[in-house]
């Protein structure tokens, strides 16, 4: 296939026009669906509404899949919860779990050649002229060093930067927007998504700059060295660049794949590794590897957890872990005075000891500490993380408030869900408060790893 000599990701206004026409295209689909129901059956009415869904997530996933960034970014953390989605939702955005229309081998020779100062053939014994996996912001080639090293190397789309500069720029205009339009509404002040959408925005920016990645992947391969159940791919510095990064190449199923093995000990296994790997980043680094999808987990031939993609990973200041830290052993063990000075150094709740507060961030460390509370088994097929998620909201929106928003806790939010999200599909049923206490029983001493400033 010739090089489209403009093949890049499309600019602000063709983002913004396209999103806006989506917008309206489903809009009008069911208001113009829902006048129509009124002719109809029951019968009828249910096929027709089946019909809308499908057709309106086909043109979701068509636009997030040209637009790509991080539109597509928010369909694949949609995606990862299917079950939250009406009808045939869930399905047809898990397509955006495997790829995106990749780009072709023209003008990824070129970008390879404008980072690195020589073409894939000349730096590489092999290079699959074939992308393997193409993502939101770059797509992954297989190839080979010269001295027959297994590798994947990662580019980065032409237009990536451009492309989440825009996206970014609307978003945090949403955010005031957002503010400003529904906080008297809502009849709550703390009523702000800016520290979201900053906190989304920062992550966003790490993710087009891959000397970042490099550093996060090297500072995650430093925590787990010495660690025999968890693989970080080694970066290889002297094929890598600014749009350009190249890892050992991982040989493994990805998570998908592993929670549909008909062996029920064989998916907790991979569970009992996503536990530990989350409370080994926390609680002895201070970080963690923030993006659930399961295309950046694989499980290796002998059992192990292989970590992929590093562009975000959270590193949290040392008084935010010493609290958190505080905070999980507070709720395991039932310390109701330790759990409020914890929740109130984590700016959780405004006054220590509001019963009002307290009583709506019960709510929450219930539903987000599901299963550690009790020394015993916890089976998550009899847990329904969507409707318990459902529920909390429809209790704040009818309480016309809203906890506060805490950046440091975005991101971790993210990965629990998507967390749960697997341990559902896996059915898993295991003593989580035990798995989770054997890292959470010490208070915070400080990092097992140093963490040296970016850029030096």
């Amino acid at each position: 296939m010739a090089k489209d000599p403009d093949e890049k990701m499309p600019g602000r206004l063709e983002r913004t026009l396209k999103t806006g026409w989506l917008g309206s295209a489903v809009a009008s689909s069911y208001l113009g669906g829902k006048l129509l129901d009124r002719l109809r059956g029951d019968e009828g009415r249910a096929d027709a509404e089946l019909h809308r869904h499908l057709q309106n997530a086909k043109r979701i996933a068509t636009t997030m899949k040209e637009l790509r960034g991080p539109l597509m970014k928010v369909g694949q953390l949609l995606s990862t919860h299917a079950e939250a989605l009406p009808g045939e939702y869930g399905e047809v955005l898990r397509s955006l779990q495997s790829s995106a229309p990749p780009m072709t081998y023209e003008t990824i020779r070129d970008a390879v050649t404008r980072d690195l100062g020589a073409p894939p053939e000349e730096l590489f014994l092999e290079f699959s002229r074939t992308a393997v996996a193409a993502a939101s912001l770059g797509q992954v080639h297989r190839a080979r060093l010269r001295d027959g090293t297994a590798v994947a190397v990662k580019v980065q789309y032409p237009g990536a930067v451009d492309s989440v500069q825009g996206d970014l720029k609307n978003l945090k205009f949403g955010a005031s927007l957002v503010k400003r339009l529904l906080a008297d509404t809502v009849g709550n002040e703390r009523l702000d998504l800016t520290p979201v959408a900053d906190e989304i925005a920062e992550h966003l920016a790490q993710e087009t700059d891959y000397c970042r990645e490099a550093y996060n992947a090297q500072l995650l391969g430093r925590l787990f060295e010495g660690v025999d159940w968890v693989v970080i791919p080694k970066v290889h510095l002297e094929y890598s660049g600014l749009r350009t990064i190249t890892y050992d190449w991982i040989e493994g199923i990805d998570l998908n794949e592993a929670l549909r093995d008909p062996d029920r000990a064989a998916r907790e296994r991979v569970v009992e590794r996503l536990s530990d790997v989350f409370w080994f980043q926390m609680l002895r680094g201070g970080l963690l590897h923030a993006d659930p999808h399961p295309g950046n987990y694989r499980i290796l031939p002998d059992g192990r957890l292989g970590l992929l993609d590093f562009g975000c990973v959270k590193i949290f200041d040392d008084a935010f872990v010493a609290n958190f830290s505080a905070m999980v052993r507070a709720r395991m063990t039932g310390d109701q005075e330790r759990l409020k000075d914890a929740m109130f150094a984590l700016g959780l709740v405004s006054r220590r000891d509001d019963p009002q507060e307290l009583a709506d961030m019960r709510r929450i460390a219930d539903y987000f500490s599901v299963g550690l509370q009790k020394d015993e088994p916890f089976d998550f097929s009899e847990f329904s993380y969507v409707r318990g998620a459902k529920d909390l909201i429809t209790y704040f929106l009818q309480m016309r408030r809203l906890p506060p928003s805490q950046r440091d806790m975005l991101f971790m939010t993210r990965v629990v869900l998507g967390y749960y999200e697997y341990f559902s599909r896996a059915r898993a049923r295991l003593n989580f408060h035990q798995m989770v206490w054997r890292w959470a029983k010490d208070e915070w001493k400080g990092r097992s790893v140093e963490i040296l400033p970016y850029g030096e």
